[in-house]
């Protein structure tokens, strides 16, 4: 049985750690980061979002774990279905 992923945008917060000095004034300005991840949605639970960008059979590499409390932003990707498949060495 094939299974099927899709390639999301997503944006999230995260926290900000510095190690230089700097003065109390300027840390109290500092505020969080927005990033940004890409990659499939291998699992979307209420606690998380999990995305990889590597396939190998029914492992993964690449993996990327998302707090759902930090996500601002999901993105579906049109057209960007992915049928996990195995593909015998030397017969692509």
């Amino acid at each position: 049985m094939d299974r099927y992923f899709y390639r999301y945008s997503c944006w999230w917060e995260d926290a900000v750690s510095k190690c230089e000095w700097e003065s109390i004034d300027t840390a109290v300005l500092t505020l969080p980061k927005i990033c940004y991840s890409e990659g499939y949605l291998i699992e979307k639970n209420k606690n998380c979002l999990i995305f990889t960008m590597t396939f190998q059979g029914q492992e993964v590499g690449e993996q990327m774990v998302i707090p759902l409390k930090s996500v601002k932003k999901l993105e579906k990707h049109k057209d960007s279905k992915f049928i996990l498949k195995d593909i015998p060495y030397g017969t692509f």
